[in-house]
Parts: structure tokens; C-alpha cells; sequence
């Protein structure tokens, strides 16, 4: 389940969520419950920062420099 940046239209609060890409139509602001956000995209790595999870398909060597991401 990723972890995805979003940015509420009506009050303009910016928000992460854990959503499976078959929910995103259920994510609702935290703030004022709207369901008019869109997806924004903030640069953040959390490849290999997991520990044991390292192994899940993301950067390898617990090192995020390929995936232009945090540059971890």
C-alpha cells in the first residue's frame, strides 16, 4: 500500500495517505472531509528506510540515489 501526497482543493491542506490505488476515490481531506483533492508529488524516497521491507522492489542497498527521489 503506498504511501501518496495530496493536496485538498477546497481549503488547501497538503496531506499523505496509505491508499491502494482501487480507493483513491475514498480519500477525503483530514481537515474538512472534502473529497476534492488531487494527487501532488513531493519527491520523498521511503525505498530501503523500511529495514526488513528493503527487499519490496525499491532502491537497492538501502540506497534511494537511482530513483531520483530524496537522494538517500
Amino acid at each position: 500500500m503506498p504511501l501518496l501526497d495530496f493536496q485538498c482543493n477546497k481549503c488547501g491542506i497538503k496531506f499523505d495517505e496509505l491508499v491502494y490505488s482501487s480507493q483513491m476515490d475514498k480519500v477525503r481531506c483530514p481537515e474538512c472531509q472534502s473529497r476534492d483533492i488531487k494527487r501532488i508529488y513531493e519527491g520523498k524516497c521511503y525505498f530501503g528506510m523500511l529495514g526488513g521491507l528493503s527487499d519490496s522492489g525499491g532502491c537497492s542497498g538501502k540506497s534511494c540515489s537511482g530513483c531520483s527521489g530524496c537522494g538517500h
